[in-house]
């Protein structure tokens, strides 16, 4: 299997995290790739989007919460996703919350790239609001989560260290978040949380 990926993406970050672990990352090949509609990856997924994974027999599947599920169900260890309804629900809610958080925040991220006088207000405004309520909520689940990892509490954890890598000069997540940020400081240390942190590429 071949991993199309950006180095900064935090989707890309979620799908290597559970791969590593459930074991899986060393059968799957990382390959840097120009994205977007014009790029090489267009090949694979129209959408230009990374992470998109091209399987042995040349088909491509995306995005991380398909690639996710798929790679779930390759191994034989704990699931990442659970197979109880209710659990399973539970896991796929959060992890619809914590992508939900990224999408606004890359949104935000993006609006503030173009020139200030073609920016919207309005729009950064109701991306904030967006990724601040979904943090919120986030403070509020963090109870849920045991000891077994799960798809849930990885996506949050790709979700808070992207925000710490582009945009912690603006929002300040830990306070009135205490849960979360204890939460966060355990999560974190982990080998997979560790080889996968997000770095600027020179």
């Amino acid at each position: 299997m071949k991993l199309c990926y950006s180095a900064t993406s935090p989707y890309v970050r979620k799908v290597t995290m559970l791969a590593i672990e459930t074991g899986l990352d060393s059968s799957i090949e990382h390959v840097s790739i120009t994205s977007g509609p014009m790029g090489e990856i267009a090949k694979l997924n129209p959408l230009g989007k990374v992470p998109t994974l091209e399987l042995d027999d040349g088909n491509a599947i995306y995005d991380s919460p398909v690639i996710c599920e798929y790679l779930d169900g390759e191994h034989s260890g704990t699931k990442m996703i659970p197979e109880n309804k209710a659990e399973r629900l539970t896991v796929l809610r959060l992890q619809a919350l914590a992508d939900g958080a990224m999408d606004a925040g890359i949104l935000r991220m993006l609006e503030g790239r173009r020139p200030e006088n073609e920016q919207s207000p309005s729009w950064i405004e109701r991306q904030q609001l967006a990724y601040r309520q979904s943090f919120d909520v986030m403070e509020a689940s963090v109870s849920l989560f045991n000891c077994d990892v799960d798809l849930a509490q990885i996506t949050f954890c790709a979700a808070i260290g992207w925000f710490d890598f582009r945009l912690s000069s603006e929002f300040n997540w830990r306070e009135d978040r205490p849960a979360l940020a204890d939460w966060y400081a355990e999560f974190s240390a982990r080998p997979s949380a560790m080889a996968t942190e997000p770095q600027d590429v020179t």
